[in-house]
């Protein structure tokens, strides 16, 4: 759980509203946008939202636990299709889970 709260208290520091309108000025000044990247803390964060063992969140995803826990300690990247699933579980990780239990 200290890695959570790790992340809720980076997270507390950001001006969103700040980051937005950053965003919104290099969409206008029509300048290539950042993209972001899935962290080993956004899988870390994504699973425990999800409150699913290594186990079952490896099993949703498609991977072995040693996979996921690569990711975690940042040893390997997850692919596209992982990534996009691990964002929608830090959106909506009860959505995630009924859509494919």
């Amino acid at each position: 759980m200290n890695h959570l709260n790790d992340i809720e208290s980076r997270d507390a520091k950001r001006d969103i509203a700040a980051e937005l309108l950053m965003a919104v000025d290099e969409m206008l000044a029509n300048t290539p946008t950042k993209t972001h990247t899935i962290t080993q803390t956004d899988v870390a964060l994504a699973r425990q939202k999800s409150k699913l063992s290594q186990r079952q969140f490896a099993d949703i995803l498609g991977v072995s636990v040693r996979t996921l826990e690569s990711w975690e300690q940042g040893v390997r990247k997850p692919s596209k299709a992982a990534q996009s699933l691990i964002k929608l579980f830090i959106k909506n990780p009860s959505f995630v889970r009924e859509a494919l239990a």
